[in-house]
């Protein structure tokens, strides 16, 4: 319900813009103060502590577009730096690449974190953030100061990816984002990409190639030292590092061009305006489009995805990735993805009257790759596939649980695949559920199946507090999981994957209760009754990680003074309740997250991303 409702004024840029207003005791779907929440995601962080800032180069300028994270020096000079001498560096300019950076150490990889978690935006987080932005108007009337349609906010989105180069890059060269092909740099699965418009985007993007240390203007300025600048080159200076995370990953890629842009645009033309389809023309589709053919590049003989191109860096610097790598959940973002895409396409060639022939023979094509993708059969003149429903089905199950990586079709390997036991991840597990739906995990693995995969990570991954479960971490070397007791561990808890847990336990508890009401098997209503409780045990814990909430509970490894730390006129969730290194290759930090907060809208308003039209699978 609605309580007390308050006025504020938003200013942009030379202008002020209408009056908006926004609750502070909204409840929606379990989640209160709602509007709140959304605000933060529609708020320039420099004047509102928000998540987006205002890019200035080429046609990205004047467009509101988000960022991942909102941080502090006092967060990363109090917390993180303990003592704060251990943050001290000394960066060196290179004149034969241009980069300035810190010499290798500890005190160096630190600044290069606080300088990515700073500035950049993980284009998985700007996915989901799309959705929520534009769920919170069609299904909450949320309004946002840059726009009347929610749509065309969350579109400076797909316009940074055409554009592909740094919101406020110095010169602003289209396409300079984008892994192209050159030589032995970026070759996806044998071929080579030259268009911009075609290849993998990278990651995490900057806001420029020179990106400024947080520490700077703080108390912490003394800490950073610089060497040897070159002459007559002002942008270089004193607390600046070039970007340095240039990794184009096939999950954040799948993400940022079919779930993200194409459940916005869903939202947009189907439930806001009540077309029947997504037009053709929308940036979303025609993106999602040129980059089927990159995805299809990067299939395996047996079906899976490989995680990136070669030649592409690895987490340990000086280290590249294995071109023969698979990540299982980054397949299943892609799975979902393209089930997505096939729905939106074949929802234009039954209602656009006004296709060309020209296009229906676009998007039959991209239909029969699609099929030949999911399904498998040949790609191109000399190339197979056995499709990616064989791999989940016959290579990524294993022992109750989905594995979370190995290697496909390696060379020098007897087996086509070579899973990685070890660490178990939570998110392939709880995405899988999402993507495929528990139906088809219990027809594969027999009845059960599902509900008893979920059984698996709580035994691992679950955080609470004595026996109430709370949500869950990221892997099974958290400090997660439960005591021989029946007590839940408190190693650490992570809204995003939460949210991304019930998610799964919603689209178990539709599965299970149809499979109760016809009797299909006893243990149906015990398992609905178990997930039931699950889902609001983790509905009213995940409160505790919102920013206002966290400084009064009790967390381990919470950072001491957190109130005063970080300052924000709305209420967004933490990415996770303590700073941790996560075993796949980066560091959780417990400070506002624009993909957590996102999650909670998608959450609150029961919208399914890996599903078409958000229903479950």
């Amino acid at each position: 319900m609605r309580t007390t409702r308050l006025k504020w004024f938003w200013c942009g840029i030379g202008a002020l813009l209408p009056l908006f207003s926004f609750s502070t005791a909204w409840s929606q779907g379990g989640i209160d103060a709602l509007e709140a929440s959304y605000r933060f995601l529609v708020s320039e962080r420099a004047t509102r502590g928000g998540a987006l800032y205002i890019a200035t180069a080429g046609d990205l300028k004047g467009r509101a577009l988000p960022l991942s994270f909102l941080d502090s020096a006092a967060y990363w000079g109090t917390h993180v730096c303990a003592p704060p001498e251990s943050c001290a560096v000394a960066d060196r300019y290179n004149p034969q690449d241009y980069s300035l950076a810190p010499a290798p150490g500890p005190a160096g990889e630190l600044q290069t974190e606080r300088v990515n978690v700073h500035n950049g935006a993980n284009i998985y987080d700007a996915a989901v953030w799309q959705i929520a932005v534009v769920l919170g108007q069609v299904a909450n009337g949320f309004g946002n100061p840059y726009a009347a349609k929610a749509y065309d906010l969350a579109g400076h989105q797909n316009l940074l990816l055409r554009e592909s180069h740094c919101g406020d890059a110095m010169v602003a060269v289209t396409g300079a984002n984008r892994a192209v092909t050159r030589k032995e740099l970026f070759v996806y699965n044998g071929q080579e990409i030259g268009d911009p418009q075609n290849a993998y985007l990278f990651r995490m993007l900057g806001r420029d190639w020179l990106s400024e240390d947080p520490f700077m203007g703080s108390p912490y300025e003394a800490l950073i030292q610089v060497n040897e600048l070159p002459a007559r080159r002002p942008e270089y200076r004193r607390g600046k590092i070039t970007w340095s995370d240039w990794k184009p990953i096939s999950g954040e890629n799948a993400w940022a061009f079919l779930l993200g842009p194409l459940q916005a645009a869903y939202l947009h033309h189907i439930r806001y305006l009540q077309k029947t389809f997504v037009p053709f023309d929308d940036l979303a589709v025609r993106q999602a489009l040129a980059m089927l053919p990159a995805f299809a590049a990067m299939q395996s003989e047996i079906g899976a995805v490989y995680y990136a191109p070669a030649g592409t860096a690895g987490n340990v610097s000086g280290t590249f990735v294995d071109p023969r790598q698979v990540a299982v959940e980054n397949n299943f973002s892609l799975y979902a993805g393209l089930n997505l895409l096939r729905a939106i396409l074949r929802t234009e060639l039954a209602g656009q009257g006004d296709l060309s022939g020209r296009d229906k023979r676009v998007i039959r094509e991209a239909l029969s790759t699609i099929q030949t993708m999911l399904h498998g059969g040949q790609l191109g003149r000399n190339r197979s596939t056995a499709g990616l429903l064989d791999f989940f089905r016959h290579r990524a199950w294993r022992d109750g649980i989905f594995v979370q990586g190995g290697l496909a079709n390696a060379p020098g390997q007897t087996d086509a695949w070579v899973p990685t036991l070890a660490p178990k991840a939570v998110d392939v597990n709880t995405w899988a559920v999402a993507a495929l739906g528990a139906r088809q995990i219990d027809a594969w693995f027999g009845n059960g199946s599902a509900f008893n995969l979920w059984q698996q990570i709580k035994s691992w991954g679950a955080y609470g507090v004595g026996g109430t479960l709370w949500g869950v971490g990221f892997s099974d070397q958290d400090g997660n999981g439960v005591t021989p007791e029946g007590a839940y561990r408190q190693g650490i808890f992570s809204a995003e994957w939460s949210a991304g847990a019930i998610c799964m336990l919603r689209n178990m508890r539709q599965y299970y209760r149809g499979v109760a009401a016809g009797g299909g098997f006893p243990d149906a209503q015990r398992y609905l009754e178990r997930l039931d409780g699950d889902e609001q045990a983790m509905l009213a814990a995940l409160g505790n990680l919102r920013h206002d909430r966290y400084a009064t509970v009790d967390f381990p490894g919470k950072p001491k003074n957190y109130a005063g730390m970080i300052e924000t006129q709305s209420l967004p969730y933490l990415y996770a309740s303590r700073r941790a290194m996560i075993p796949f290759g980066w560091h959780a930090n417990p400070i506002p997250s624009t993909c957590a907060t996102a999650w909670m809208v998608l959450i609150a308003d029961d919208y399914d991303p890996f599903g078409y039209a958000g229903r479950p699978n």
